[in-house]
């Protein structure tokens, strides 16, 4: 009998521990996008593919960039600012620059943090380097992609749009 008293409450404190951490990760704060040539503007015909996994914090954005098949040696992966179809300036770096670690070849997986030292200025579009915020609202509201660019295609090879969270952008 005191083995179950002992054992109830420690079930019911697990329960609740794995009730509140479900009711913190609604699924608002994590997205992810998949690649491939013909997201690219203008489309590429390549058996390149790839997936970005974001998981997006008040302060920093935790990804996991995974990619194969590239016609040849990838150069950098970046996050940039457009919609669909059109392209945008690069806002953050995801692999081959910016602090960021070289992109493995010929394909592999990167993860890493984006902070707000992180965030490049793209002054056409008005971001500032170092906002952030900003770069949240980006992301947040689908109008963002991620691709990676490779020697053959310098321009970008394989392409993601990255899916708006509910917490996005009207």
């Amino acid at each position: 009998m005191k083995r179950l008293l002992m054992i109830v409450p420690l079930a019911l404190l697990a329960l609740w521990a794995l009730s509140g951490s479900t009711l913190a990760d609604d699924g608002s704060n994590t997205t992810r996008a998949r690649l491939s040539g013909f997201q690219e503007v203008p489309p590429k015909l390549t058996d390149g593919h790839g997936t970005l996994a974001l998981r997006l914090h008040s302060g920093s954005i935790d990804y996991t960039l995974t990619y194969s098949g590239l016609t040849s040696t990838p150069l950098f992966a970046h996050i940039h600012f457009a919609q669909r179809g059109v392209n945008g300036g690069v806002v953050a770096f995801l692999c081959g620059g910016g602090g960021k670690p070289v992109c493995p070849a010929p394909g592999g997986t990167v993860t890493g943090t984006i902070t707000a030292a992180n965030v490049v200025a793209v002054a056409d579009q008005n971001v500032t380097a170092g906002d952030f915020p900003g770069l949240l609202r980006i992301v947040r509201s689908g109008d963002a992609y991620a691709n990676v660019h490779s020697t053959n295609f310098p321009a970008g090879e394989i392409r993601g749009q990255i899916p708006a969270t509910s917490a996005g952008e009207d």
